[in-house]
């Protein structure tokens, strides 16, 4: 849910003087359901691993020995079969602090689409390869070759000349046109052996997005999003206080375009959105309580951690996984509070 819609309920609600419960219904409603609230315990998921789980890795470059124009600063494989490249076009990541938890305010959603230009797609050739963002990443599929090398699917090619598991190496890069590179990269910070990273990290489906909303404390609205045969459909109820207030079914959804239908978390920090128009948000992620499955999650792009990160709460159950968002804004006495759960389906 965006920080506009919120907003502009509050100051909308506030100057037509809302009260806390407009009907016995609303007051009756105003309790958040139990299936909109994780479980305490936090297990794991139940999944295989995917096809290239071992071979998830993030590779940064630390230094390009040639003469020729430097055509990626990051490379990262997902254990689904897909690379993501950064180029030198992409903005500069600020240096990134230690995050501390904090409770989300609102202003954020965790699948939705946060920038402020959206990264749009587009097909480069017959083998699926795109360019994102007018070039900024690249995305498409990988073949491992043999044990030191990886044929991308743009026809590029990867080479090792040494392990970097020790957290240093040398890669022999060969673009599409068969001009060699030697770059020095650093393997990226991972752990693709812990429990909660084997549960999270892959591909996923998302079957449906689910919300309800209260202001001061009474229910307003209950909608829902889900996939089926490749398309979406929702479905919206209003509270009497809702209709009184003139709150409408459009006010609470994005347009469907923005419906993120797919989504892949990595053990290096990544995690990419798929959206239903084309577009495409990369941002990153890091387990802020591991234990109670707590994640942090944040746009690398933008100085001020604040702008655009939260925190939600993770929970599997055999091949699903639902992530749990909890959003509240006060504005002149008023406070509007949202709940959020995503659910979704390892594969796709």
């Amino acid at each position: 849910m965006k920080r506009n819609f919120l907003y502009s309920c509050l100051i909308a609600l506030a100057s037509l003087g809302f009260v806390a419960c407009e009907s016995d219904n609303d007051e009756k409603e105003g309790k958040v359901p139990d299936g909109a609230t994780p479980t305490q315990e936090f297990t794991f998921g139940d999944c295989e691993d995917e096809a290239h789980a071992e071979d998830a890795m993030k590779l940064n470059v630390e230094g390009w020995e040639s003469n020729t124009t430097m055509d990626f600063t990051s490379i990262e494989f997902f254990g689904d079969g897909h690379y993501l490249i950064t180029t030198p076009l992409a903005p500069h990541a600020p240096e990134r602090t230690v995050s501390v938890a904090r409770e989300a305010d609102g202003s954020t959603a965790i699948f939705k689409k946060h920038g402020t230009k959206h990264l749009k797609t587009r097909a480069t050739d017959n083998n699926g390869t795109m360019d994102i963002d007018n070039g900024k990443y690249q995305y498409g599929t990988y073949t491992r070759v043999n044990a030191h090398t990886y044929r991308l699917s743009d026809n590029s090619v990867i080479e090792f000349l040494n392990d970097v598991e020790e957290g240093r190496g040398e890669v022999t890069y060969t673009n599409r046109y068969g001009v060699q590179s030697n770059v020095h990269v650093s393997l990226a910070t991972q752990d693709k052996t812990a429990t909660p990273n084997r549960s999270l990290c892959r591909s996923w489906r998302c079957d449906s997005f689910e919300m309800w909303m209260y202001m001061n404390g009474a229910y307003l609205a209950h909608g829902k999003q889900w996939m089926e045969n490749g398309r979406v459909y929702h479905d919206i109820k209003l509270s009497p206080s809702a209709n009184k207030w003139g709150i409408e079914e459009d006010d609470f959804f994005d347009p469907d375009t923005e419906y993120c239908h797919r989504v892949i978390f990595s053990p290096s920090g990544t995690y990419v959105c798929f959206y239903m128009d084309g577009d495409v948000d990369v941002a990153c992620w890091e387990w802020s309580n591991q234990s109670n499955g707590i994640m942090h999650y944040w746009d690398p792009y933008v100085d001020d951690d604040d702008d655009w990160s939260g925190d939600v709460t993770v929970r599997f159950k055999g091949n699903q996984m639902r992530v749990y968002e909890d959003y509240s804004e006060t504005e002149e006495l008023m406070t509007a509070h949202i709940v959020a759960v995503n659910t979704f389906t390892a594969g796709y």
